[in-house]
């Protein structure tokens, strides 16, 4: 037998082994999304699926560090940096999460804590593509019928613990409009924002609205990456495609077929 049939009988006599590993690993990618379904603590509260599960669903159905919890309707995510945050939305195609702080020492001044903590962890940092400045002041001096100005609200001045009155201004708002007493106290506030088919919404509009949430209620935006994982599921939920994970191949993976996923 020559070298050029022997390498055919070897390649025929290989390829129903082939045939079998694919259709192995292709039932265990399937068995994955039986397993780890995707979830909703409530019916408008924000899917879960991987890279997230929910706490009652086996480790294995979430990315480490990923884990999310139901309180009533409401979507939980224990934070390592800001404690337990209700999750308001996610979106897996652009790898964003908006999320409101529910641990606050300053009720009455959820901006504190975003100004004054370092918010990323070893999974999550804040999203920064859209950020707002925070203004202070010693008293309540800025007109807010103004461009691109929102507030105010009673926090403690950082320096002095004095009580200043905090703004949050629109990043292109010229500074030089603010009056005498009145500081940067930080210029990359993160602004949660949503998303649609045809990308981010974030405009002067948006801004004003939101500016109120943040103030409000001090809720703002991460983004996430694990090794692995982060940029291999951002592709498959482009595609149209859940993500799973295999424990035996240690990488993520897009599901076969196309499922009904949220545009965003």
């Amino acid at each position: 037998m020559d070298f050029t049939n022997l390498l055919i009988t070897v390649l025929l006599l290989l390829s129903p082994l082939k045939y079998e590993s694919d259709v192995a690993t292709a039932s265990d990618d399937e068995d994955f999304f039986k397993t780890c379904s995707s979830q909703r603590c409530s019916k408008h509260g924000p899917e879960i699926r991987y890279p997230f599960r929910l706490s009652t669903q086996p480790p294995s159905c979430g990315a480490p560090g990923m884990q999310l919890s139901c309180s009533g309707q409401d979507t939980i995510l224990d934070h390592p940096v800001l404690g337990s945050c209700k999750v308001t939305m996610i979106y897996y195609r652009h790898v964003i999460m908006n999320a409101i702080p529910l641990v606050d020492s300053l009720p009455h001044c959820p901006l504190q804590k975003l100004v004054s903590v370092n918010q990323s962890t070893a999974v999550y940092k804040p999203h920064t593509s859209e950020v707002a400045s925070v203004v202070g002041c010693s008293r309540d001096s800025i007109d807010t019928n103004q461009y691109g100005i929102v507030g105010p609200t009673s926090c403690p001045s950082l320096a002095n613990n004095a009580s200043q009155f905090w703004y949050l201004a629109y990043p292109y708002t010229y500074m030089s409009i603010l009056p005498l007493g009145c500081t940067i106290v930080s210029k990359d506030i993160p602004m949660p924002y949503s998303y649609d088919k045809n990308g981010p919404n974030f405009d002067i509009s948006i801004f004003t609205e939101t500016a109120k949430r943040v103030i409000s209620t001090g809720e703002t935006v991460f983004t996430w990456y694990t090794s692995n994982v982060t940029s291999i599921c951002q592709q498959c939920e482009r595609e149209g495609r859940r993500c799973g994970f295999s424990s035996q191949r240690n990488q993520a993976f897009c599901q076969h077929h196309s499922m009904s996923l949220s545009q965003v």
